[in-house]
């Protein structure tokens, strides 16, 4: 009875033994090879899921030392850390000071046409007392009740097809709209001149997906290169906020900040991951991705920067209030 035990156990062990070396390679072959997103769309991809990855390796390397103490641990552990060191900045960073108390207050919300209780949607929206809306995957249809009675709101700009899913943009005055379209696949990049509290700014938002293919790729090195280029253009400091398809970790989107002289203004924030939507209390927030981005030029700063509440979308929304600050 003791030998059957005994070797019962010791097969649970070499299976849980395989299955960390086979998980944990994986993880550390795709943290590795996230240093070179620029070589394969698959690299950049990964890098979207860089805090998964360094909460895996670090489970897989205590495991693996608890019960075989090899070698393989402290690759686990070493790639962990090259993780934990990219995403310190969430929580290291900060921001440029403020130069005074009122800013432009910015909702952004990444809805899809799933989303079933649009009621409630509008109610949060209308209560949410923000100067601009972005509403991306939805319709003008679903959003103009925004609109009606004594709402402050008027839609500034909206997909030209009725029906078609895409950016509502919201505003309490009628402020001027730009749409810069992407070479080849003619995604539109907005463009906003917000003037409000005794400043001006521009907000860019455009809407995307990950990409998870070599297509999603090329689309989202042309969208980051439109939105570079309506950043580069502008006459005032620019905000750019939405989910552009792609998390801070990624080549592509390192290249925009480099390029654009954009800064993340959510680090010093913590990890605030949109999408998707977990309803698990406590650990809920800590398993989606931070893939809605806000980033700003100099000369502005967040004044308030929070996620939440889920209001039934496949993310969650994003507030922001844009004051002035002091450069870097």
């Amino acid at each position: 009875m003791s030998y059957n035990e005994t070797g019962l156990l010791a097969g649970l062990r070499t299976a849980l033994i395989i299955l960390l070396v086979a998980g944990g390679g994986i993880a550390v072959v795709l943290t590795i090879g996230t240093l070179f997103g620029d070589k394969w769309w698959l690299f950049d991809y990964a890098s979207n899921y860089r805090w998964l990855l360094f909460w895996g390796l670090l489970f897989a390397a205590i495991v693996y030392t608890l019960i075989a103490r090899g070698i393989a641990a402290i690759i686990f552990l070493a790639a962990a850390l090259l993780n934990a060191w990219l995403i310190a900045p969430l929580w290291l960073g900060d921001q440029p000071a403020a130069t005074g108390e009122d800013g432009v207050r910015i909702v952004h919300a990444d809805l899809y046409p799933s989303v079933t209780d649009r009621d409630h949607v509008r109610r949060w929206l209308a209560g949410t007392e923000a100067d601009l809306i972005l509403v991306a995957g939805t319709t003008f249809e679903r959003m103009d009740p925004l609109t009606l009675d004594d709402s402050p709101y008027t839609i500034l700009a909206a997909p030209i097809v009725v029906g078609n899913a895409g950016i509502v943009i919201l505003g309490t005055q009628e402020w001027p709209v730009e749409v810069f379209h992407t070479e080849f696949y003619a995604e539109p990049v907005y463009r906003i001149t917000v003037g409000s509290n005794g400043q001006t700014i521009n907000v860019v938002t455009t809407w995307g997906e990950l990409n998870s293919d070599s297509d999603k790729a090329e689309k989202l090195a042309a969208r980051l290169a439109t939105v570079s280029a309506a950043v580069a253009s502008s006459p005032h400091p620019v905000a750019v906020i939405g989910n552009l398809g792609a998390t801070r970790w990624t080549h592509e989107m390192t290249t925009l900040r480099d390029t654009s002289d954009l800064r993340d203004a959510t680090e010093g924030s913590g990890y605030l991951s949109t999408s998707p939507v977990y309803g698990i209390p406590i650990i809920g927030g800590w398993l989606g991705l931070p893939v809605d981005v806000v980033l700003m030029t100099d000369g502005i700063t967040p004044l308030e920067l929070t996620t939440g509440p889920d209001i039934g979308a496949e993310h969650l929304p994003v507030t922001v209030v844009v004051g002035p600050g002091f450069e870097d």
